[in-house]
């Protein structure tokens, strides 16, 4: 209705709704019947709780900035959720976990302790069920990320990793960027459906979303899901890109 009515666009984006690529008139940003990311009270938020139905999730939050901004909210999540219990955030973390873990963990000063693979390969670092055990056993973090699929494919045994996490009181965080698929095999393999607590999907690296488009899932638990959009809106840009959001939203079409 905004695009049909015409209207003088004296907001942002500067082109006015014109240009050579033929879809600026869809480039809109935060105006009313728009509705605003991390503050979703329609459209946005609609479509959100479709993309969490398909993905059975407590709730399911777009990002136009990648995995990255996902992953950052995880972390944030993380280090609210240890607050709440008194305790300084710290996480055990799978050493080819991507740059950005690192970053965030430094701007958040929270301590990071790693497990490293028992081969000699950084990009597969196969964790195993033991092995987590093992390093939980001498004192549990706050949680535990993991990166499955890894950047060569292999995935890990999620549902095992959860149980010992759940076990020892820790979070289980999963970069799951390189998986979003995983959710529609005849048989559901995604990481929420194996025990995961927070879960990012970079939903342009396997689905027809435009480069940019990713999920934070979140677990059942009320105070993770009430925190979500505040984490997310503390690391994310206030000029969400509209084309990235049009298309997650048709990827829900799509799933369904």
């Amino acid at each position: 209705a905004y695009e049909q009515r015409r209207a003088l666009r004296l907001h942002m984006p500067g082109h006015k709704g014109r240009g050579g690529m033929g879809v600026e008139k869809w480039d809109i940003t935060e105006i009313d019947g728009a509705d605003v990311l991390y503050q979703g009270r329609g459209v946005i938020r609609q479509s959100q709780e479709n993309a969490a139905r398909l993905f059975g999730t407590g709730r399911t939050l777009y990002s136009t900035e990648g995995s990255s901004l996902c992953i950052r909210a995880m972390l944030y999540l993380a280090c609210l959720w240890a607050a709440r219990k008194g305790q300084k955030p710290s996480v055990l973390a799978a050493r080819n976990a991507h740059k950005v873990f690192i970053h965030t963990a430094a701007l958040l000063d929270m301590e990071v302790d790693w497990l490293f693979p028992e081969e000699s390969s950084l990009l597969a670092c196969r964790v195993t069920p033991a092995q987590l055990e093992t390093a939980l056993s001498k004192g549990a973090p706050t949680a535990v990320y993991i990166t499955s699929p890894d950047y060569l494919g292999n995935r890990a045994d999620i549902a095992a990793l959860a149980q010992v996490c759940h076990r020892y009181g820790a979070l289980l965080l999963v970069d799951n960027a390189h998986g979003t698929y995983l959710k529609f095999l005849s048989q559901s393999e995604h990481p929420m459906d194996l025990g995961a607590d927070l879960c990012c999907d970079a939903a342009h690296k396997t689905l027809p979303v435009l480069t940019g488009g990713a999920y934070l899932h979140v677990a059942r638990e009320p105070f993770l899901m009430e925190q979500a959009d505040n984490a997310m809106a503390l690391f994310a840009s206030t000029s969400p890109s509209y084309l990235i959001l049009q298309s997650l939203d048709r990827a829900n079409q799509l799933l369904d």
